[in-house]
């Protein structure tokens, strides 16, 4: 029997060709200390829940649920998961549906979490496949980052995040920086990470397929998380002025102030990038 417990939670978005290998991954690569699975389908207009809730079936999978969001945002997931589901399981893994995972990497990364120092409050997923796979382990072991692909929380840092409260702002871009720098500076966002806040084990992780050129989804892939990734660098000059406790509901207003200051704030990049940040941020502004 497992010492501890954990949950799983996947966040999904019109995932309908990737679900199915990653929820039966999930199932392959857990075991008895499972507490809650929960697939948290975030707007999707696609058949995401429906092939969900067939292979969940399919699996006799009964520690998962799979719930609906309308509204189609990774963040007001999240805050859904941390401020209203998450019950006082010893750890809570936050995954990717386009990812599969190690063998058995649950178990073994809530064990290192649990036994590792009282200070460190997250475990990281390492990445195992990919053309970057090199600059992204870096990024992990050099400078304590991790990604939205596959990582572990402390059921204390949760009750942290409630307590102080900490919620990431519907339309924020760019998640798992703002994450990693939250659990680094324990919610205080200071330019320097406090020591030993994040661990990770060699080998354990999750795979995903690479980007094909010749597909015109995965081109769309790309596009969309570079202009994430530049308009989340610029949104966060603008929560670094704020103390974390009192960032907006939504980026509904930081996102106009971008708009109105688009050609000095984003001086710094190409004409490609340029362009690309400026039609995301056209659409964010529309909803």
């Amino acid at each position: 029997m497992s010492r501890y417990r954990y949950n799983i939670v996947m966040f999904a978005y019109n995932e309908e060709d990737n679900i199915a290998n990653s929820i039966s991954s999930v199932y392959q690569n857990s075991d008895e200390g499972l507490n809650c699975f929960y697939l948290l389908a975030n707007g999707c207009s696609d058949n995401t829940v429906r092939m969900a809730n067939e292979i969940k079936k399919s699996l006799q999978f009964e520690n998962m649920n799979v719930i609906e969001i309308e509204l189609g945002d990774k963040c007001n997931a999240w805050n859904k998961y941390v401020h209203k589901l998450a019950d006082n399981a010893d750890v809570h893994f936050f995954t990717d549906a386009d990812v599969q995972f190690s063998e058995h990497c649950f178990s073994k990364m809530t064990s290192a979490l649990m036994d590792a120092p009282d200070s460190t409050m997250v475990i990281a997923g390492l990445p195992l496949s990919g053309r970057n796979v090199d600059f992204y382990r870096s990024l992990v072991l050099e400078r304590s980052c991790f990604f939205g692909n596959l990582y572990g929380m402390k059921h204390a840092f949760v009750s942290r995040i409630r307590e102080k409260p900490f919620k990431l702002p519907i339309g924020l871009n760019w998640i798992d920086s703002f994450l990693t720098k939250a659990v680094n500076t324990d919610l205080n966002f200071t330019q320097h990470n406090l020591p030993n806040r994040t661990t990770w084990i060699e080998g354990v992780g999750y795979n995903f397929d690479k980007l094909s050129l010749f597909k015109r989804s995965d081109i769309q892939l790309y596009i969309n998380r570079i202009a994430r990734y530049e308009l989340g660098k610029i949104q966060e000059h603008f929560l670094d002025e704020i103390p974390c406790e009192n960032w907006p509901e939504n980026m509904n207003g930081i996102n106009e102030k971008i708009f109105d200051n688009f050609e000095t704030l984003t001086g710094h990049l190409g004409y490609l990038k340029k362009r690309l940040v400026k039609r995301r941020l056209i659409k964010l502004l529309k909803k």
